[in-house]
């Protein structure tokens, strides 16, 4: 198996994973369709990066442009990694918006209740 192949395999499912992840919070009202918008190109933009690999790095040695070895399997594992760290970064980044407007809510309604309770008084 090619090592381009297994970096792509390895890959997409963090990728597919990201793609429905932006599509359900946008369904769900949690996420604007600009935000959707950059998500998806720059998720997509990962995709076509990682499938595009072992052409770019063909046509790089044919050229001369490079002289070094093809992929290795710790560069695998390093890619990988960096595209789940990138990943759990975006879902945190997610999660965090989400308990801010929470909190935002719930800041409002505790404001509005003491109001209320200082009108009575």
């Amino acid at each position: 198996m090619s090592r381009y192949l297994l970096l792509l395999l390895l890959n997409l499912p963090f990728i597919l994973a990201a793609i429905i992840s932006q599509f359900t919070q946008y369904k769900l009202g949690r996420s604007t369709k600009r935000r959707l918008q950059v998500q998806m190109a720059l998720w997509i933009l990962i995709l076509a990066g990682l499938a595009t690999a072992e052409p770019l790095y063909n046509w790089l040695f044919a050229s001369g442009f490079t002289q070094t070895e093809s992929l290795s399997l710790f560069d695998v594992v390093q890619i990988t990694a960096i595209v789940i760290v990138f990943y759990i970064a975006n879902r945190s980044r997610q999660k965090v918006d989400v308990l801010e407007h929470r909190i935002n809510d719930l800041h409002q309604e505790i404001s509005i209740k003491l109001s209320q309770d200082n009108k009575f008084k």
